[in-house]
């Protein structure tokens, strides 16, 4: 599948000056995943005003799992959950949040698939500037998981949204492929396949081919 990409940022920490673009009573509320994915956002915003009128694909496998992993907690103890903590666990909550901060009423699609959900981000993001509109903003974010679950998943290794603006028309050619690989294993943590992908696109030049337990993904910057 072929794309433009218009631009793109890899954030691993909130920017606080960036957050100050959002209302107090709004900042509050926010997570640290939540705050990460929004400095990823106003960077680009920052660059691309448009973007308050672009739909918006959140990719993410583990969504606000800190927030969730307390209000588990909150359960076993017994206590009442908080109906605003509860909302804001859910894995579309970041992009009402975002939608209301910057007044966008586009699209908003959240996709959450496991191991392989950040090469599924870009196949729906790419899916939908291909059919549906000129522009799509692809936001993939995750934290480290809570310790609680360090026996069932290790990745990512550290906190990060990538933010990639795709375009029908305008940018640097980007080529997406899928290949059905038997003997193919899981290759290298999130982080570090949205960091190389990053790479590619700052250079506009390269690919980056990651194997995912029987589908080999690549990432070709013509």
């Amino acid at each position: 599948m072929r794309a433009f990409v218009a631009d793109s940022t890899l954030v691993e920490t909130e920017c606080r000056e960036r957050l100050k673009q959002i209302p107090a009573s709004t900042r509050r509320r926010l997570s640290s995943y939540a705050k990460v994915i929004m400095t990823a956002i106003l960077e680009l915003s920052d660059r691309h005003p448009q973007l308050r009128e672009t739909p918006v694909v959140l990719a993410t496998r583990h969504g606000d799992l800190h927030r969730t992993e307390k209000l588990l907690r909150e359960l076993v103890r017994g206590e009442v959950l908080s109906p605003t903590q509860f909302a804001l666990s859910v894995n579309n909550a970041v992009l009402g949040q975002y939608s209301m901060v910057a007044d966008n009423r586009q699209a908003m699609t959240t996709l959450s698939a496991g191991e392989q959900t950040y090469p599924l981000g870009w196949l729906e993001a790419v899916s939908q500037v291909q059919s549906e509109t000129k522009q799509v903003l692809l936001v993939y974010a995750d934290e480290v998981p809570p310790a609680v679950y360090s026996g069932q998943v290790h990745s990512p290794v550290r906190n990060f949204a990538h933010a990639v603006l795709l375009d029908r028309e305008n940018g640097q050619k980007l080529i997406l492929d899928r290949l059905v690989e038997k003997e193919s294993q899981l290759q290298d943590d999130v982080w570090l396949v949205a960091n190389s992908v990053q790479q590619i696109l700052d250079s506009c030049s390269g690919k980056v081919v990651k194997d995912y337990n029987g589908v080999r993904w690549s990432w070709h910057v013509a």
